[in-house]
């Protein structure tokens, strides 16, 4: 791959595959190698739905989870109405707030305030993947990841207002999945 890219670097195919082999299991490659090349295709071929997921699935693998979420927020603009886009943008929404919780969790000698402040900005993350996944949800209702999500969420931000009724909802579709 690495040999027919620098043969044909604007092949997409080859690109393709770089970026599934690199994403594929961590160690492979380092996917930060791919991003310049990704951005040269997109430049040529901005609507390609291909290179927006590979471009997301590298990100997703950098870390960089705001590149990653636009990457597959344009892919679900370039195939409006399907489900796996708009699942993935939520899902990578959740991933980032994860990581912050993370973070937080982590961090030692955090007054009270300071981690309630931090906690509340986090939560705003988190509710960022809730239309997405309700978009997901309408996409495919039987869904059982997109319903634990929602369930999840729904519950975590039980304080917001209208949450606890949304909760309410999505707990007893998790429910009945059992």
């Amino acid at each position: 791959l690495l040999t027919g890219i620098k043969l044909y670097p604007k092949n997409v195919t080859i690109l393709d595959g770089l970026m599934q082999f690199y994403t594929a299991e961590e160690g492979v490659g380092d996917p930060a190698e791919l991003t310049e090349m990704i951005e040269s295709s997109l430049a040529n071929d901005p609507n390609n739905y291909d290179l927006w997921f590979g471009r997301g699935r590298v990100y997703n693998a950098l870390k960089q989870y705001d590149e990653c979420i636009k990457s597959f927020e344009k892919c679900a603009e370039l195939r409006p109405g399907e489900f796996e886009p708009v699942f993935y943008t939520a899902y990578f929404i959740i991933e980032k707030a994860n990581t912050e919780m993370e973070k937080l969790n982590n961090t030692a000698n955090l007054s009270y305030e300071d981690y309630e402040k931090e906690n509340a900005r986090i939560n705003l993350i988190y509710a960022e993947a809730l239309p997405w996944l309700e978009k997901a949800h309408e996409y495919n209702p039987t869904d059982v990841a997109t319903i634990e999500y929602l369930n999840g969420i729904c519950f975590r931000l039980r304080d917001m207002e209208g949450m606890m009724d949304k909760y309410n909802k999505y707990h007893e579709l998790y429910v009945n999945l059992r």
